[in-house]
């Protein structure tokens, strides 16, 4: 049974997991299908070249992340804050700078790919299917860049359905291309890698339903009225800490395919590419989880509801390291569903592939872990500490635990290192959690570095959608502003309160189980009212034509207000009404 306290961000939580989850998957499937047709279709020992294309795939992931996801962001936080303007033309900004950074991959990529080959892969054997994959790969990167960056923006926007729609469209027309052009066409790599691009371009089509919906609340608009590149800066800002894990994979993949491959050989390289490419079947809940807390934290953080953000960690800590759990008991007891996937004959490979399989199933727990706690850092405005922590987990650990164990214990060594990378990343992370606590104890509590004690300029409380409930808590709401301002503010407070509330119940009548979450702000010699539901929309700013008299709690609420304001922020209504002794 969930407590009423949590059951409006326990329902936007659900709302947000399963889309995220399933988008998630859907992109990371693309490069993990690719291998295994490539694997089954032309054979295993030409599958390394999709893993060595990755840093490509990682470099385009790195800054769209950084865009989408900041951009997102911020545009979350301004919708928060009712300036609609500002959020439209951070959406303008982020859309117009990702989509054109993408056609300078898909330029430069198709005109220099002879020579990024080559910095790609060292080993003269996959070099030719290095430049056929990748040459046709980059040019679906201004496709790519567009999808997953407007999929952000939509999400935020209360439709996280539209961009697992997208994905999913994309990949399931990757895999029917994968087997006409692998398999009845005999294209080899390039055939997969033009599957991939013809997905992106379904996925954009799908995406531009968004774009025509009239529901929708980011709009397109003049993105130089108020600066440009100043806007660039602040959504780069805001999204480097999460973007740069890609740009951390990037190097980290190429500097440890080159270990590898110095240390263990082809074989060894060719093992690594089944492990890296069976982990995007984990990112699936670690990613999707993240990105589901991203903006809801980021959103309640903001607006000082500290309780309710660590509700959303606390839950999507459990979630990932559960399901990283599940998945791993899986892989631990049945390795062998990896090996049938690539179709992998050599009782050697088989052998190595097993052990190395079951052996990294100890770092999920650790992976989970961080991977929630780099993207709440980021949703709480710990940008450096974010960078920090991923920079460790992205690219130091992993290459210096590499340095040191691989050549000492060729193919075993490469597993232990990245188990160790990843474990002694979430040791970081919980030490510094546990000082920081324990720095901050005589300054007032503090948990998850966020404070755990409210403020006692602050009231809130959860009402279900009822006339008597509204009516008994806007009295208690009435006596808490009673002692801290005077009774002019407070019969005024508890008048708006029972027309608002009264008014959201109105509309609701047919969904009894919803609930409004109510938050009391004293500010100076005043009251600010937010209100949060997912139910019918009441916006006390607008009467619809022809529903004057239904709507009379509106007439009054503007009577007694000093501004009231309404908007969606992440999918839910939201109002502020600012109450003071003036007009």
């Amino acid at each position: 049974m969930i407590d009423n306290r949590y059951k409006l961000i326990s329902k936007k939580y659900k709302d947000f997991f399963w889309p995220t989850l399933a988008m998630t998957m859907a992109n990371n499937m693309a490069l993990f299908v690719d291998s295994v047709l490539v694997s089954t279709f032309v054979g295993v020992e030409r599958m390394p070249a999709v893993q060595l294309c990755f840093p490509i795939v990682a470099f385009v992931n790195m800054v769209y992340w950084m865009l989408g996801i900041g951009g997102s962001l911020l545009a979350s936080n301004l919708i928060a804050d009712h300036e609609k303007d500002k959020a439209n033309r951070i959406f303008t900004v982020s859309m117009i700078s990702v989509v054109v950074f993408g056609i300078a991959v898909a330029v430069f990529g198709t005109l220099f790919m002879p020579g990024i080959s080559t910095i790609l892969c060292k080993d003269e054997t996959f070099l030719g299917d290095v430049r056929d994959y990748g040459s046709v790969l980059v040019c679906g990167m201004p496709l790519l860049c567009f999808i997953m960056t407007l999929s952000y923006f939509s999400r935020a926007d209360g439709s996280p359905k539209t961009g697992f729609w997208a994905v999913v469209i994309s990949n399931c027309v990757n895999l029917g291309m994968d087997i006409v052009l692998i398999k009845v066409c005999g294209m080899g790599v390039r055939g997969a890698a033009l599957a991939t691009v013809i997905g992106y371009v379904f996925g954009v089509l799908f995406m531009l339903r968004y774009l025509r919906s009239e529901k929708r609340q980011m709009r397109f608009t003049n993105p130089f009225r108020g600066g440009f590149f100043s806007d660039l800066k602040n959504i780069s800002l805001k999204g480097i800490p999460t973007a740069s894990s890609q740009f951390y994979i990037m190097l980290k993949t190429q500097i440890l395919n080159t270990m590898i491959s110095a240390n263990v050989g082809a074989v060894g390289l060719q093992i690594y590419s089944i492990y890296s490419n069976s982990l995007f079947l984990v990112y699936i809940i670690f990613i999707g989880t993240a990105q589901t807390l991203s903006p809801i934290v980021s959103v309640y953080a903001h607006e000082g509801d500290y309780d309710r953000a660590r509700y959303v960690l606390k839950r999507s800590v459990k979630t990932a390291i559960g399901g990283g759990a599940g998945i791993g008991l899986l892989f631990a007891v049945f390795p062998q569903i990896i090996l049938f996937l690539y179709g992998i004959k050599d009782p050697g490979v088989i052998m190595a592939c097993e052990s190395g399989i079951r052996m990294f199933v100890f770092s999920y727990p650790g992976l989970a872990f961080f991977y929630i706690m780099s993207y709440y850092f980021q949703a709480i405005k710990k940008q450096r500490l974010a960078a920090v922590m991923t920079a460790l987990e992205g690219l130091v650990f992993p290459v210096g635990f590499m340095a040191v164990l691989a050549p000492m214990f060729k193919m075993t060594g490469v597993w232990a290192a990245i188990i160790a990378a990843d474990t002694m990343a979430s040791v970081v992370i919980i030490v510094y959690l546990v000082l920081s606590e324990k720095k901050h104890c005589k300054e007032g509590a503090q948990s998850f570095l966020l404070p755990s004690v409210q403020s006692p300029d602050r009231f809130e409380f959860t009402v279900k959608m009822n006339v008597p409930d509204s009516v008994r808590l806007s009295a208690e709401a009435q006596a808490w502003v009673n002692e801290r301002l005077n009774q002019i503010i407070s019969v005024k407070t508890c008048l708006a309160l029972e027309e608002m509330l009264t008014g959201i119940v109105g509309v609701n009548r047919s969904s009894p189980e919803e609930v409004v979450d109510v938050v009391l702000r004293r500010e100076d010699r005043c009251v600010v009212i937010s209100m949060r539901d997912m139910g019918e929309t009441f916006n006390p700013t607008i009467v619809e034509k022809g529903r004057e008299q239904e709507f009379d709690n509106i007439a009054a609420l503007n009577k007694i207000a000093a501004s009231i304001e309404y908007d969606r922020s992440i999918g839910m209504n939201r109002t502020m009404i600012r109450i003071s002794d003036e007009k």
